[in-house]
This record gives C-alpha cells, structure tokens and sequence, in this order.
C-alpha cells in the first residue's frame, strides 16, 4: 500500500489535526475511535529484533474465534514481505507463532516480490486469506490471490483471482464472517476490490462459494481528484452503531489515502456507505477522517503520517480496528457504540465536534425543486472536474475551518450549480413561526463570487429559495437575489427568518447554489458559522 509510493508524494503539512467524534457522526458511521491501551496508546505487535518479521510489522487481518484473536500480518526482516500469524487472548498482547511465516511469496511470477496486506475470514470452519502478490515486472505489479486454511498455519497454494489489481475486501458481518446478499445475480458474496489508480480501477465481483469471483462491475466512489491517492480497505454490512439501535443492513466501506488532506501528507481512515441492495450505490461519505495520524508511533516510521487497515470485528460491545502504522508497527483502536444517534441540525462552524458535511462537491440531482447544474464547470488552472464545496482550512470567519465554495459560469441564460452540503433527513432542524436562518459569506475577487446563498430542498420537493423569503436587508434568499449585494474580500452576515415561509416544511437536505443567468466567469468564496434560531 501507501509504503510502495515512496517520498514524492511527501509533502509539508504533518498529521491530520481532527477526527469524527460521537457528537457528529452520522448514524451509519461507526466510531468515533479511540487508541489502545488506555491511557498511554501503544503499538501491540512490534518487529521482533533478530527474525524474520525484524523491520517491520504491519496492515493485518484479524478475527475472533474460539476465545482468541487470531491475527495474519504482513512483514519483512529486509527481504521480500511475507504473512505471519500472532494470536492473543486479550486482543492487546499478541504471541508470534512459531511457525511463521505461514504464507511466503511461492506462487510464480504472481509473488515474485513478495505478498502483502492480508485480508482474513473465516466461513463454516474454513479461514479465507486475501493477500496481494506483487510481480515487479509488470504493471500495475498487483495480484489478488486467494488461499484457504482450518488452522491458519498450513494453507493452499493460493490462486490468482483478479490480475493487475489489489485491495479486495469482502463484505462480513461485525464477525468477519462473509455474508450471502441478494444481488441482481441472486444471492451472492460481494467483494469490493481497487484504489484511486485508473490502471487499476474500482470494482465489484461476486461468488456464490467465496471462490470463483465473476461479473466484475466498475462503480464510482465519487471522490473529488485531491483525494487521490486512496484505497478500499474492508466493507461490512448488518452491524449497529448507536446502543439499541436499528441494525443497518447497508455497507459501511472503511478507505485510506489522502483524501482530505488538503496539501497536507498524510494517509488516514475515512468511511463510505453504499446499498445493500444495490453495492454500487453509494449513499454517503465522511467528509472528515474517522482516524487520522496522532501518535509518535504513527507520524515516525518507514512511512510517516500513516494508517492502513485490513480488519474491523465487533467483540464485547465495541468495534476493534487493527491497523498499520506507519508501516512499521501493528496498532488498535476501538469504538464502543454509541449512546444515541445524531443531534438535528442546529449550527456548525466547521470545527471539531461540531456538524460536518455530508458530500463533497456533489450537485444535488434529488429531484424536485433540488436544482442541479446547468453551465457551470470547474474553477480553472487547478485540474479539477466540477464545482466545489468542501471544508478547507484557509479563510474562516471563526474557527479554523469554513466551507469553501468555486466554479466557472459559461454565460449561458441558465448558469447554475446547487451542491448538496448537509443530509439532515433523518433528524432535520426544528423549523417553528420564529425561526431565522444566518450564516456568514466572504466572496472573493469578483461579483460573480456574490451570487451564492444557502439554500434548503424539503420532504415536498420546494426548495427554500422560491419560497419568497429575504435577509436582513430586504434582498431575496436566492442566489440571484444576493447578486451585487455582498461585499467582496471581506465576511458578510446574511440572516433571514424563513419561518414564516417554510411552512410547516420538513428540510431534508441543505445547499448551497450558485445561480446567475447569463453569468460569466469564475466564483468563489467560503461559508461559515450557519446558524438555525428562534
């Protein structure tokens, strides 16, 4: 993974600086994560000086049968990496198996440099390890081989399974137990497989006996071009996240990369939710990372500013991610339930602990009165694909994030582009006769970087902006309406009470637009400090 990208990708910036915490999760994420041991954070399984596994020790596949952790890691003592087997009874202190290696780069040419970054499953007795053979003379150098075991030691040939790519994750249970879904094909175990690398590609395979993997279907992980370069990690499905709460039959996918760094170098954990009826669906993402780069042992190693994980099992209540870091040691965190969903909307200012979107530039198609995109294109010279709206951590009005909006207006007599920023349709803000709307904007540079409010799209298809409503100054809280009315290079206040004219209306997402007939040009500017009272 990350290790084999090297030090150009390396960049100044450090560790991420903020994860999700119980307070804004959404209710499909799991989390929020917490480093073990408590209360001093340590690696639990480190290179053994003078073995085979002497270097380093890293991204394993854990699972928990029989009253024992049994965990397949990846290693080196400076030749090529091989899979070892440690086992715990505690799930922190882990003891090496004398036999190890148990899986060595044997199969040809598939392995020739090597095998990484085992997944583990266990299915009717049977233990299923997904490893990544690498042939350096080829490229992409990548296999996914497969191999099967009942006592993790002594294995089958493994078999190649997919060429040229890597990163499969098969979707379990909390138990790591592979689970058979209804698909279009009928009922079938699902692997999601790929990385953020258009040689490779995303995609997903299906098998109704774990083995023969068929009809591969390219999906979309709708991440914007920055977040490159990231990875499928593991996916599980039928799993709870908040105490007594409703078992979510969707998939949760855990990634690492990038992501939303910024500029910055680091490679964290972030989730993605997609359908359980339809996989290729996605449904949400974290617009945060769910653990990031903190710990000495994660910032200093072969591989600075580094997470990588291949394996999450739900044991006594709580979540346990194993994971690399910094490609030199094996660490855990965990994640207890939660004690209750997600809070409505009430404010955010973008900081930690506080509401964070639910997409990254992603024009809102949902229908109705949701507004879409018509003539609106990218902010030029930066290589980007569309309009932005994401966190960044550069002009704030409070705080040391804000939402940055940008894009380019065609001059078209329809030039439009509504993002989708917040999904409050499982707990929406409380809308009464009182209730005022602010937030503070700060366009920048050009009078085209005014035309751009909030806006709201609810349960009956209307959308906050044709519902006549005005601001402060008796302007239209519309994106055409706020034209020529804010003032450039500095934060302006912008209130309005909509409770008047919402209605009785239930918000199910928040937006922002911009929208100018006949606009021409660059915008952007950034939002903050978005405020429900009254």
């Amino acid at each position: 993974m990350v290790g084999l990208l090297g030090s150009a990708l390396f960049a100044a910036g450090g560790a991420a600086q903020a994860d999700y915490t119980a307070s804004n999760l959404p209710d499909w994420a799991i989390g929020p994560f917490t480093r073990q041991p408590q209360p001093n954070p340590a690696p639990v399984l480190t290179p053994e000086s003078g073995a085979w596994d002497s270097q380093h020790v890293l991204n394993p596949g854990v699972v928990y049968r029989n009253g024992q952790f049994d965990m397949l890691y990846r290693a080196d003592g400076g030749g090529p990496d091989a899979i070892g087997l440690a086992t715990s009874t505690d799930g922190l202190h882990f003891t090496h198996s004398p036999s190890n290696p148990v899986l060595t780069g044997t199969v040809l040419p598939y392995e020739s440099g090597g095998v990484f970054d085992p997944r583990l499953y266990e299915l009717n007795g049977t233990y299923y390890a997904f490893i990544e053979g690498y042939n350096w003379s080829v490229s992409p150098p990548q296999t996914i081989m497969e191999t099967t075991s009942t006592d993790l030691v002594h294995w089958t040939t493994a078999v190649p399974i997919m060429h040229t790519n890597y990163d499969p994750a098969v979707v379990t249970d909390g138990n790591d137990t592979p689970v058979l879904m209804n698909t279009q094909y009928g009922p079938r175990y699902v692997m999601y497989y790929g990385d953020s690398d258009p040689a490779k590609g995303r995609f997903i395979a299906y098998s109704t006996d774990m083995k023969t993997w068929t009809n591969n279907t390219a999906f979309n992980m709708n991440f914007p071009p920055d977040y490159n370069p990231w990875e499928i990690c593991i996916t599980v499905t039928n799993y709870q996240t908040v105490q007594n709460g409703p078992v979510n039959h969707n998939i949760v996918m855990f990634v690492a990369g990038t992501l939303m760094a910024h500029g910055r170098w680091y490679y964290a954990i972030s989730e993605v939710e997609f359908s359980g009826t339809n996989p290729s669906q996605q449904l949400g993402q974290l617009t945060d990372t769910a653990l990031s780069p903190a710990m000495p042992y994660e910032i200093n190693g072969r591989t600075a500013n580094t997470e990588f994980m291949n394996s999450i099992l739900f044991h006594n209540g709580q979540w346990y991610m194993y994971y690399g870091a910094a490609d030199t040691v094996i660490a855990l965190a965990t994640a207890p339930l939660r004690s209750g969903g997600q809070a409505a909307f009430t404010s955010t200012g973008f900081e930690t602990g506080q509401r964070l979107p639910d997409w990254v530039d992603s024009v809102d198609n949902g229908g109705g009165q949701s507004g879409g995109i018509s003539n609106v294109g990218p902010y030029p010279g930066y290589g980007l694909a569309g309009p932005e709206a994401g966190m960044r951590n550069e002009t704030t009005h409070t705080g040391s994030t804000a939402l940055m909006y940008s894009g380019n207006a065609n001059g078209a007599a329809a030039d439009y582009a509504y993002m989708q920023i917040f999904d409050v349709s499982a707990h929406p803000p409380a809308i009464d006769a009182n209730t005022t709307l602010s937030y503070w904007i700060y366009p920048t540079n050009s009078n085209n970087s005014t035309c751009v409010a909030l806006d709201m799209v609810f349960s009956d298809g209307s959308a906050l902006r044709n519902l006549g409503a005005t601001d402060q100054n008796g302007n239209r809280l519309h994106p055409a309406g706020q034209c020529g009315h804010l003032t450039l290079n500095q934060w302006n206040l912008v209130t309005a009470k909509i409770g008047g004219v919402v209605g009785g209306r239930t918000p199910v997402r928040i937006d922002l637009g911009y929208d100018q007939p006949g606009g021409s040009g660059s915008y952007r500017g950034y939002v903050d400090d978005i405020s429900f009272s009254g």
